[in-house]
């Protein structure tokens, strides 16, 4: 099942930053790559996708990592949640939230 993304205003941020960015050509090919693997499975084994417990999402959901990149210096991490899901007409669609782009912390 394919999902929706949807950006925080902080990801959104994030990630135009990094689609303006002209030395970070390679990296933003990296983290729509990633976002791409996440819209259609979260699990997908190259995003290596595991809960981060440090954080929760904005009404307490779970918050999971996703590599962009990996055994690379400051790699890249997607952090994201699951919902809230939008209704329309009888249909549900599923979201991801996309909580920020990072360097790994």
């Amino acid at each position: 099942m394919q999902r929706k993304i949807k950006f925080t205003p902080t990801a959104n941020e994030q990630y135009r930053a990094l689609e303006e960015s002209r030395s970070n050509t390679g990296l933003f090919e990296q983290v729509r790559k990633a976002l791409g693997y996440l819209e259609i499975d979260p699990h997908h084994r190259s995003l290596n996708t595991h809960e981060f417990t440090s954080l929760s999402g904005a009404n307490g959901e779970k918050v999971f990592e996703a590599y962009a990149q990996n055994n690379t210096p400051g790699a890249y991490r997607i952090f994201w949640c699951y919902g809230p899901d939008e209704v329309k007409g009888k249909k549900r669609v599923a979201v991801i939230t996309v909580i920020a782009i990072t360097p790994h912390p």
